[in-house]
């Protein structure tokens, strides 16, 4: 009848406009051995979406570097290279692999840090905004949260790091004619461990969790915020398009108010045992201002952000498909 396909139409009708949700993959067990798998599955995500798109990265990374320790052992009158001419000098000078050079303690770096920082993210949220549906979360709580997981990743991810920062700036030493000081990975983590002792792991440990709080404090929160308004206006639940502008967002803010922090962990994680030319941080950043200038902070922004938007747009596409698929939902 009339009536009848009226309804049935206005059923069929609600159940589309339905935000679909994928079945988990995790066995369905008791509840706590299901949160544990959860969570395990997000870390799997996370680390495989950051591992993918830093390497990917790692050349505007390295440039990013090298630009940052430009100027350290010259006088501050020196001539200042650009992204263009920086990569053309490492280029003519190293090869093109040296733009990878750092690339195993950087895949470490993002499996542990990366991981940690985005898979705790979306459950310190959720705990801090006490409500079962990520819309509910207020800014505040996103930024909390993204400054907490950022925070506790990048200390347990520090001595990765200092071995990437090290073996990107070694090249340095061989466009000198010098010999550089690590031949690979493990050869950097013994030396520094022998020669250093384990406190040289930590080297710009502060500056790095400090940028680690404001990046992704800011940056994350960015993106899960900026990702509700875009499928907001859209009247959608979520979207492809919602992802990759929220990527976008994420990434202009991450690029300007963490390479300050980016430019002080280089410089400090990048000191000798022998010769340290800053005492702290403070130090570092004093220095830097009065010889170099206030911008001098600002070193390698455009790299920063040639290489955080794409790794933004890469990590997220991907860490939102891959827990999509897993778990049934993304971030």
């Amino acid at each position: 009848t009339t009536g009848e396909h009226h309804a049935a139409c206005e059923m069929t009708t609600s159940r589309v406009q339905l935000p679909r949700r994928r079945e988990s993959w995790l066995p369905d067990r008791g509840l706590a051995d299901h949160q544990t798998l959860e969570i395990a599955g997000r870390f799997a995500c996370t680390s495989a979406s950051c591992c993918i798109a830093d390497a990917a990265c790692l050349p505007l990374d390295f440039v990013k570097t090298r630009m940052q320790l430009q100027n350290e052992m010259l006088p501050s009158s020196a001539p200042k290279l650009g992204v263009v001419g920086m990569g053309a000098k490492v280029l003519r000078t190293e090869g093109s692999f040296a733009f990878y050079a750092g690339l195993a303690p950087a895949m470490m770096r993002q499996a542990s840090y990366g991981g940690l920082c985005f898979g705790a993210y979306p459950l310190i949220r959720d705990t801090l905004s006490q409500g079962s549906d990520s819309k509910d979360a207020t800014v505040g709580s996103r930024i909390a949260a993204g400054g907490i997981s950022g925070a506790v990743a990048s200390a347990f991810a520090n001595p990765t790091d200092v071995v990437k920062v090290r073996m990107q700036a070694d090249g340095r030493l061989v466009a000198m004619g010098e010999q550089p000081r690590y031949t690979g990975t493990m050869d950097a983590f013994s030396k520094i461990w022998r020669e250093e002792g384990a406190r040289a792991f930590y080297k710009g440990v502060m500056p790095n969790v400090q940028r680690a709080t404001v990046v992704n404090g800011i940056g994350i929160a960015s993106y899960d915020q900026s990702k509700q308004t875009v499928a907001a206006m859209l009247g959608e639940d979520d979207s492809l398009f919602a992802r990759f502008c929220a990527a976008l967002v994420g990434g202009v803010a991450t690029a300007l108010v963490g390479c300050p922090f980016d430019v002080l962990k280089t410089r400090m994680m990048n000191q000798s045992k022998d010769k340290p030319m800053y005492t702290s941080v403070s130090h570092c950043a004093w220095s830097l201002v009065r010889v170099e200038g206030p911008l001098a902070l600002w070193k390698g922004l455009l790299p920063v952000y040639c290489r955080q938007a794409p790794f933004n747009l890469l990590n997220y596409l991907i860490m939102e498909q891959l827990t999509l698929a897993l778990l049934g939902r993304g971030m």
